[in-house]
C-alpha cells in the first residue's frame, strides 16, 4: 500500500526523519538501507530516493516506472520542503529487473534526481531493534546559528538517535524576529547503558535552551512510542 503524507507548507522548512534527506551531522535511527540481501526467490529490496523541484505528477511518474518493471511499493514517505519535493519508497523487485529500473528512474523522471539504495527485507529481525527509551523533544524561540546542531549534539552524546524531526521558521507577530521551532522523537535501543537517565538529558537540554534564550521540553514517551 502506498501511503503519502506530503502537504504544502508555504515558508516553513520541514525536516522529516531518516527516511528523508537530512542535513549532514544529524543521526537518524532508521538507517538500515546499506546492507544488500538477495533472496532465493530472485527478489530484492531497494529504497528509491527522489528529490527535486515540486511539480504535479512526480509520484505518478515514479510509480509508473516501478509498476512497468514488475516492482511492488511497500513503505513510502513524501514531503514538500519549501518548493522542493522529496520522496522515498521501499520497493520489492526481481533482481534481474533492478538495473533497468535504476536506469529508467534516473533518466525518465523529469526534473528530479533519483537514487537507488540496496535495502534489506523489512521483515528481517535486524530491521526492528527493540526500543529501550523514546523521548519527545521540542525547542522554540528566537532563531540563531547552529541551533539544530547544538540540540542534536546533546542527543547524540547521550546515545539517542532521531526517529522523527521537523523544524519551521515563522515571523514574529510584530515583525523583526524569526521564531524557530524544532520538534521530534529520539530513541535509544536496548540494552540501555547502566547510567542512562533521561531526566539528566532533560536538564542538559534545558540548560542549552537557557543559553540560547529558547524553551526546550523533553519528556518520556516510551510506552506510547512502542505501541505506535
Amino acid at each position: 500500500m502506498l501511503s503519502l503524507t506530503a502537504k504544502s507548507i508555504g515558508r516553513r522548512a520541514v525536516v522529516s526523519s531518516a527516511r528523508l534527506v537530512l542535513p549532514v551531522g544529524i543521526k537518524v535511527s532508521d538507517q538500515y538501507f546499506t546492507t544488500t540481501r538477495h533472496h532465493s526467490t530472485g527478489k530484492q529490496y531497494v529504497v528509491l530516493n527522489t528529490v527535486g523541484t515540486d511539480r504535479p505528477g512526480i509520484v505518478a511518474d515514479v510509480t509508473r516506472i516501478v509498476t512497468q518493471n514488475g516492482g511492488n511499493v511497500g513503505e513510502s514517505r513524501a514531503q514538500l520542503l519549501g518548493g522542493h519535493f522529496s520522496l522515498m519508497m521501499l520497493v520489492e523487485i526481481a533482481s534481474t529487473d533492478m538495473e533497468t529500473l535504476r536506469r529508467q528512474l534516473e533518466s525518465d523522471v523529469v526534473g528530479m534526481n533519483t537514487t537507488c539504495f540496496d535495502a534489506v527485507d523489512p521483515k528481517s529481525t535486524e530491521m526492528k531493534p527493540h526500543i529501550g527509551f523514546a523521548g519527545h523533544f521540542k525547542l522554540s524561540g528566537a532563531d540563531n546559528p547552529g541551533i539544530v546542531h547544538k540540540l542534536t549534539s546533546v542527543l547524540a552524546r547521550n546515545s539517542l538517535s532521531i526517529a522523527h524531526m521537523k523544524t519551521r521558521q515563522d515571523e514574529a507577530p510584530f515583525g523583526g524576529t524569526e521564531l524557530f521551532t524544532m520538534e521530534g522523537r529520539a530513541v535509544a535501543y536496548q540494552p540501555l547503558a547502566s547510567n542512562f537517565d533521561w531526566t539528566k538529558i532533560r536538564e542538559e537540554l534545558q540548560e542549552l535552551g537557557e543559553s540560547m534564550n529558547c524553551d526546550v521540553e523533553f519528556s518520556d514517551i516510551t510506552g506510547s512510542s512502542i505501541r505506535n
